[in-house]
């Protein structure tokens, strides 16, 4: 469960323009080369995009400003999410400029990553927690028994179905014989507890 708020000068965008800027920001973060689309899907629909025009907003300058908070699970808050994550938001964001380059030139598009403490996000009427926000992502992609095909030095990660590179895997579990690796750190304990349930 991600939320993407979106703060902006009031006036910079009409309403059209802003649903337009949510479903680009909904698209470009929930998509992943290799990732199953189920697991897109039910991503997207555990993420919430929120644009915003504050009825003041002080700053010097007159320009366009975007201050832009995702708020995510601390778990999934890393050096590595943050690399990921931050370059698309940008992105997104001065697609919708007439002068896309200039939120790489100033810095008027500014973006915090806020990781919420373990049991303090809930859905469906009670607390959840990372491992329980990666198994509704993933349910529907394990539940269909697809099987993707591992390319030469690759491995499909069991629960995500993401492309794992075994030469730089750092995540891998062995179970009868067969080595698993893992695209992050909660895959690999949805696995690890599934199968000690199992």
């Amino acid at each position: 469960m991600m939320t993407v708020e979106v703060f902006t000068r009031p006036g910079t965008f009409t309403a059209a323009e802003r649903e337009r800027l949510g479903q680009a920001l909904l698209t470009g973060l929930m998509a992943e080369d290799g990732a199953p689309e189920a697991v897109l899907a039910k991503a997207r629909a555990l993420t919430n995009v929120l644009v915003h025009e504050p009825a003041a907003w002080v700053t010097n300058g007159e320009e366009p400003r975007y201050l832009v908070r995702l708020t995510v699970p601390g778990s999934w808050n890393t050096k590595d999410f943050g690399a990921h994550m931050i370059p698309r938001i940008t992105e997104a964001i001065a697609a919708t400029e007439a002068d896309a380059g200039r939120l790489y030139r100033e810095p008027h598009c500014q973006v915090q990553i806020v990781g919420l403490k373990e049991h303090a996000v809930g859905t469906l009427g009670h607390v959840t927690t990372a491992t329980d926000i990666t198994r509704l992502m993933t349910d529907d992609y394990r539940a269909s028994g697809a099987q993707a095909h591992a390319a030469p030095g690759t491995a499909i990660d069991p629960v995500c179905g993401m492309a794992v590179d075994l030469a730089t895997a750092t995540l891998t579990l062995e179970h009868d014989g067969t080595l698993y690796a893992f695209c992050a750190p909660v895959c690999r304990k949805v696995f690890s507890e599934e199968l000690a349930a199992g």
